[in-house]
C-alpha cells in the first residue's frame, strides 16, 4: 500500500499550514485587489442581490438568482452542520471567531471566482457555457502569462476536480443513506431512489437543475435556520455566555470543561480557519461553474452574488450552527462526538421534532449537493474534452459511484478526495492571484459606472 500511504502523507502535509497560508494569503491579496468589496460594499451588495425582487427569472438562460441558488445547493452541506461541530471539538469556542474572520476573506475569493468565470466563459451550441476554473485558467492565465502554463493549470484543475466530484458522489450519497437508515429506510431503496432522482434531473441540463434548486435551496435553508433559532431561543440564557466564550477563547486557551479536553489558541485559529474555508468551498472554484451560467452582461454583476453566497453560507448558517451547539451545552458532553453533536443539540432541546428537522436537513443538504455535483461533473468533463458523450459518460460514472457510496461506503478512498481537493485549490488559487489585476480593473469599472448612474 505504498501509494496509499504516500497519499495520506501528502494530504496531511497539504492540509496543514501550507494550504491554510495559500488560502488565507490568497484571500488577503484578492481582498486588496477588490478594494475590500466585501467590507465597503456589503450593504449595497445585499440590497442588490437577495433583497432585489426583480430579475429573479430570466427568459434567456439562467438568472443570477437561479445560478446562486444552484451554487448554494452544493455549498450548503454537512460541513455547515457537522463541520462546525468538528471545529468546536478540536479548536474550542474560539474557533468560531476565526471561522467568521476567514469567512470574510472567503467572500473576496468567491467574488473573484464568479467574476472571472463570467469574463472567460465560452458559449456552447446547446446554449450553456463552458465556464469555471478550467476556462479562466486556460484562457485568462494563458493570456496573462503564456498559453502552455494556462493550459497546464486548466487541465490539471479539471482532472483533479472530476476525481473529487466522483468521490463526493459516494460520500454525500452515503450521508443521505446513513441518515435515512435512522428511520429504518433500507439502504438499497434509498440509494436507488436517489440515483433515479439525480439521473432524471441532470438529464434535463442546467434548466432542469435550476428549477429544482430554486425551490429546494430556500426550503432546506429556511427549515434549518428555523430549527437552529428555535434551539438558541430555548436556551436563550446561554446565548450571551456563549458569545463571550467565542471572543474570549479566540485569543486565550480554552480550558477543559466536562468532556471537552481544552484547546490552545493555535488550535482555535487552525480549525476555525479550516472551517471558514471548507464550509464555503472558497478556493476550489467548483461553484464558479454554475456562476458562469448566469445571464449577465458585466462579470462583476455575478461577482457580487458570490459575496452573498459566502455571507449566507458561512456568516449566517455556520454561525447559527455554532450558537445552537454552544447554547445547548452538548459540546461539553463526555459522550458526544462531533458527528452526533448537532443531533444532540436539536433533539435534546426540541425533542423528536428537533431530530426530524436535523436529519431532514442533512438529507436535503447532502442530496442537493449530489444533484449539483452531478451537473458539475458533466459540465467539467465536456469543457475538458469538447465532447458531449464524454460529459455524459463522466456523469454515468458519478451515478455509479453513488451506488457504491450508498450501499458499501467509500471510507478507504476518502484520502484521494483530500489530495484532489488540495490540488484543485492550488491550481485555482494560483490562477486567481495571477488574475487579481483583471479582478481589480473589472471591479473598479463596474462600481465607477454604478456611481455615475446613481448621480
Amino acid at each position: 500500500m505504498f501509494f496509499y500511504d504516500l497519499m495520506v502523507k501528502f494530504a496531511n502535509w497539504a492540509w496543514g499550514l501550507p494550504m491554510l497560508i495559500w488560502l488565507v494569503g490568497g484571500g488577503v491579496i484578492l481582498t486588496i485587489a477588490t478594494g475590500g468589496v466585501q467590507f465597503r460594499r456589503l450593504g449595497w451588495i445585499l440590497k442588490n442581490t437577495i433583497f432585489k425582487k426583480e430579475g429573479r427569472k430570466s427568459e434567456n438562460g439562467v438568472s443570477s438568482y437561479s445560478a446562486v441558488m444552484a451554487a448554494l445547493s452544493a455549498t450548503i452541506g454537512t460541513g455547515n452542520i457537522v463541520g462546525v461541530a468538528v471545529g468546536i471539538v478540536n479548536g474550542g469556542p474560539g474557533a468560531v471567531f476565526w471561522m467568521l474572520i476567514v469567512g470574510l476573506l472567503a467572500m473576496s475569493i468567491k467574488y473573484s471566482e464568479a467574476l472571472v468565470a463570467v469574463k472567460y466563459r465560452r458559449k456552447r451550441d446547446d446554449g450553456e457555457y463552458d465556464a469555471g476554473p478550467m476556462m479562466y485558467l486556460k484562457e485568462g492565465v494563458g493570456a496573462k502569462t503564456n498559453k502552455t502554463f494556462g493550459a497546464i493549470l486548466g487541465v490539471g484543475y479539471a482532472i483533479a476536480l472530476i476525481i473529487n466530484l466522483w468521490i463526493a458522489a459516494g460520500v454525500h450519497t452515503g450521508a443521505v443513506v446513513d441518515n435515512l437508515a435512522a428511520f429504518s429506510v433500507n439502504r438499497w431503496v434509498s440509494t436507488i431512489g436517489l440515483m433515479i432522482v439525480i439521473g432524471i434531473v441532470v438529464y434535463g441540463g442546467v434548466q432542469a437543475l435550476t428549477k429544482i434548486t430554486d425551490k429546494l435551496t430556500p426550503l432546506m435553508a429556511g427549515l434549518y435556520i428555523f430549527g437552529a433559532l428555535a434551539v438558541i431561543v430555548m436556551n436563550i440564557e446561554n446565548l450571551i455566555p456563549s458569545i463571550v466564550l467565542v471572543f474570549k477563547h479566540a485569543f486565550t486557551p480554552s480550558a477543559a470543561i466536562g468532556g471537552f479536553s481544552g484547546a490552545a489558541v493555535a488550535q482555535a485559529i487552525r480549525w476555525g480557519t479550516a472551517r471558514g474555508m471548507y464550509s464555503s468551498d472558497a478556493g476550489n472554484g467548483i461553484q464558479s461553474i454554475m456562476h458562469g451560467q448566469a445571464n449577465v452582461e458585466r462579470p462583476a454583476e455575478q461577482g457580487i452574488w458570490g459575496v452573498f453566497e459566502v455571507f449566507f453560507d458561512t456568516i449566517i448558517v455556520c454561525t447559527l450552527s455554532a450558537l445552537a451547539i454552544l447554547t445547548s451545552g452538548v459540546w461539553q458532553g463526555a459522550d458526544q462526538t462531533a458527528a452526533l453533536m448537532p443531533i444532540a443539540a436539536f433533539e435534546g432541546t426540541l425533542g423528536i421534532l428537533g431530530k426530524l428537522i436535523i436529519v431532514g436537513c442533512v438529507v436535503m443538504f447532502a442530496g442537493s449537493t449530489v444533484l449539483s455535483f452531478a451537473y458539475f461533473t458533466e459540465s467539467q468533463a465536456r469543457s475538458l474534452t469538447g465532447s458531449k458523450a464524454v460529459g455524459k459518460g463522466a456523469q454515468l460514472i458519478f451515478i455509479g459511484i453513488m451506488l457504491m457510496g450508498g450501499v458499501f461506503g467509500v471510507e478507504k478512498i476518502l484520502i484521494l478526495s483530500d489530495v484532489g481537493n488540495a490540488l484543485s485549490i492550488f491550481f485555482n488559487m494560483t490562477g486567481l492571484i495571477i488574475l487579481s489585476g483583471v479582478v481589480r480593473d473589472e471591479t473598479r469599472d463596474f462600481f465607477k459606472d454604478k456611481a455615475k448612474l446613481s448621480n
